[in-house]
């Protein structure tokens, strides 16, 4: 089924905001402004296969957003790809900008802020895609978003046309086919994209080392709030909570286990601090996270194989249990 949503159906002066809501209706939340001030104009249709949607886009020029807020209130985590068709497009995320030109695609990740530029009138096919099926094939895609495959590159020149014309006809074909067509479509699209990842080491990707300590360095200065979740941390980045436990998995453990793992780590310190000393247990425990001192006394004795008072006037200052 083809879905077609334009400007030209409304008053001149509701265009932008009638524009604002289809654009978040047909893709993800986002925030779009006009560069000019004449009446806008834009246009998309939509087919629908499966769990995948082909989209063009064909509009005045334009800046779209995708923010912190978007992302908190977001409903479903997607990879969007973008085939230039006509004019100039900017697709800036983690760091990198990929200017397209006619033929050229990149691909950006709805979990983490980015921003779309385009200078002037253009056009645009938009393969939207779950990004669970997109990690799946390709792993964390940090490292390929914002990346232009060229038009002339090899897979470029194979990849661009088959999603432009496949875009063309999906809605006109039956069921069955419409699905093999968007399955090789995801085959070549992540081909393309996990050529890029062989050429990039994936843990060690800047923009996913600089979110990890980020993450990191709000946790623990956040130790003490007790209502301190994956979601909060999530939220206090701008970026998603699904996103937030990917980055985790190098560390071999969940958000929530770091969050409990760092607060036990913070509670044994202060036990041994003699700036400290004349703080009760129970205000540690408390200004560590811990809800009460029955819950934080478990916790300890199962980390350090001793109660919390055992440790502190037990254990000589300054030593660690192994």
């Amino acid at each position: 089924m083809q879905v077609v949503l334009a400007t030209s159906t409304v008053a001149e002066t509701k265009r932008l905001q009638f524009w604002r809501d289809a654009v978040c209706d047909t893709f993800v939340e986002l925030d779009c402004r006009a560069i000019s001030e004449a009446p806008f104009f834009g246009e998309i249709t939509t087919a629908q296969c499966d769990e995948m949607h082909f989209s063009r886009v064909c509009s005045d020029g334009q800046i779209v957003d995708r923010t912190k807020s978007r992302i908190r209130n977001a409903r479903e985590e997607v990879v969007l790809v973008s085939v230039q068709t006509r004019g100039r497009g900017v697709v800036a995320q983690d760091g990198r900008q990929a200017v397209l030109q006619a033929g050229d695609f990149a691909c950006y990740d709805s979990t983490r802020p980015y921003t779309l530029s385009f200078d002037g009138q253009f056009e645009q096919i938009v393969l939207h895609l779950p990004r669970k099926a997109m990690v799946r094939r390709i792993g964390p895609t940090e490292a390929v978003t914002a990346t232009r495959i060229a038009a002339t590159s090899p897979l470029g020149s194979l990849v661009a046309p088959f999603i432009r014309n496949t875009a063309s006809i999906v809605s006109e074909v039956g069921a069955t086919t419409a699905v093999r067509l968007s399955d090789v479509c995801l085959g070549l699209v992540t081909t393309a994209l996990g050529d890029l990842t062989s050429c990039r080491p994936l843990k060690d990707t800047p923009a996913r080392a600089a979110l990890t300590y980020r993450a990191k360095a709000l946790i623990e200065r956040s130790l003490g709030d007790a209502h301190l979740n994956s979601d909060k941390v999530a939220a206090m980045m701008g970026i998603s909570s699904r996103y937030l436990q990917d980055l985790f998995h190098s560390e071999n453990k969940t958000v929530s286990e770091w969050i409990w793992l760092r607060r036990l780590e913070k509670a044994r310190r202060d036990l041994l601090d003699p700036m400290l000393a004349g703080e009760s247990i129970t205000q540690i425990a408390l200004a560590c996270g811990f809800g009460d001192l029955a819950h934080f006394s478990r916790r300890f004795r199962a980390a350090y194989s001793m109660s919390p008072r055992e440790y502190r006037y037990l254990q000589p200052p300054g030593i660690a249990p192994a």
